[in-house]
């Protein structure tokens, strides 16, 4: 909603010189005089004006432009009107929190090309349920397809992963997550998966550098256990920047960048570069799209494509029961999903 200005009016000149000061005190007796004719004059023509013509006050405040929905938070909050007073100012409304954990159903398609070393991908299926705002249980279902170098392919489940998520500080301006991904060696073929069982705690710190930006930064560290014997174990750390800026009519893009180092194989160091571009189509229905790039310290270049469709469900309110009145009507609002 637009937010309109104000008037203020211009304060009245206090500068007074001392030859006015003289000549008002020497016309004073004959300005008392003028004063009480004019008001005289001027009461006899209100007594001829219509009660009609006169100016209501409700109605020049209701002519004044509305105040905008977020003020100074240093001023105090406009007192709540009673039911017939008008022309008061709009509720104010809150800044959104940093980081919100929601619940949503989302199908996504991951495609990686190789180059000449084939393609790999992955129709994933996610699910997130938030029992709160600050706690959320996230499932990846992924089912995967390989191209190799000859020409074969496999195809089959990939790697479940398992993410449970808690924002330990929630804020407008701040947030911070922790949670752990646990990756378990589901995959019915050996090309499909890492072959390693994985756990891999994280956390994420948001900032609000203004009302539609906030800037990210997620911290990881993955070890294996278990699995398969013949397959290399795996430690890797992850630093992941990112950043989100909210656009007009439901769009908003999102800069993504990390850096894996692995420290027991090769590649050292992989550096993925995302760009994703979203749009929310309903208040529950949103579509986005991640091209990339992702570069290797031993030269290797793959191109990234990433395209979902995600249905985000309402956030049910655990507070207790209000009764409502006999003649107030059902209404209840639904509150739209964060990320």
């Amino acid at each position: 909603m637009q937010a309109h200005r104000v008037a203020q009016a211009r304060p009245a000149s206090r500068t007074i010189s001392p030859c006015g000061r003289r000549r008002r005190r020497a016309a004073f007796p004959a300005a008392i005089g003028l004063v009480a004719l004019c008001s005289a004059r001027a009461g006899a023509a209100a007594d001829r004006v219509e009660p009609a013509r006169r100016a209501e006050p409700a109605a020049l405040a209701s002519a004044q432009p509305a105040r905008p929905l977020q003020p100074a938070p240093s001023r105090p909050a406009p007192s709540r009107p009673g039911p017939g007073r008008r022309g008061a100012a709009p509720p104010r409304t809150q800044a959104p929190a940093a980081a919100n954990l929601s619940t949503f159903l989302e199908l996504r398609d991951d495609f990686v090309s190789r180059g000449k070393s084939g393609f790999f991908n992955a129709a994933v299926i996610r699910g997130d349920y938030a029992f709160d705002r600050s706690f959320s249980l996230r499932a990846d279902v992924p089912f995967a397809v390989v191209s190799g170098v000859e020409g074969q392919r496999d195809a089959g489940l990939g790697d479940v992963l398992i993410r449970p998520l808690v924002r330990a500080i929630g804020t407008p301006r701040y947030a911070l997550v922790l949670g752990s991904d646990l990756i378990l060696d589901s995959a019915t073929r050996r090309a499909l998966g890492s072959g390693k069982n994985q756990v891999a705690p994280l956390v994420q710190a948001y900032i609000r550098v203004a009302r539609p930006a906030r800037l990210g930064l997620q911290l990881q560290h993955a070890v294996s256990f278990g699995g398969d014997p013949r397959r290399d174990d795996i430690q890797t750390s992850l630093v992941r920047p990112f950043a989100i800026v909210e656009l007009p009519r439901g769009f908003w893009v999102s800069p993504d960048q990390s850096f894996q180092f692995n420290h027991r194989g090769a590649p050292r160091v992989v550096s993925t570069s995302v760009l994703e571009v979203g749009a929310e189509l309903s208040d529950r229905v949103q579509v986005y799209v991640d091209p990339g790039i992702q570069v290797d310290s031993r030269g290797g270049v793959d191109w990234l494509l990433t395209g979902a469709v995600r249905w985000a469900f309402p956030q049910r309110p655990r507070g207790r029961a209000v009764a409502a009145a006999p003649a107030q009507g059902a209404a209840a609002g639904a509150t739209a999903a964060g990320e």
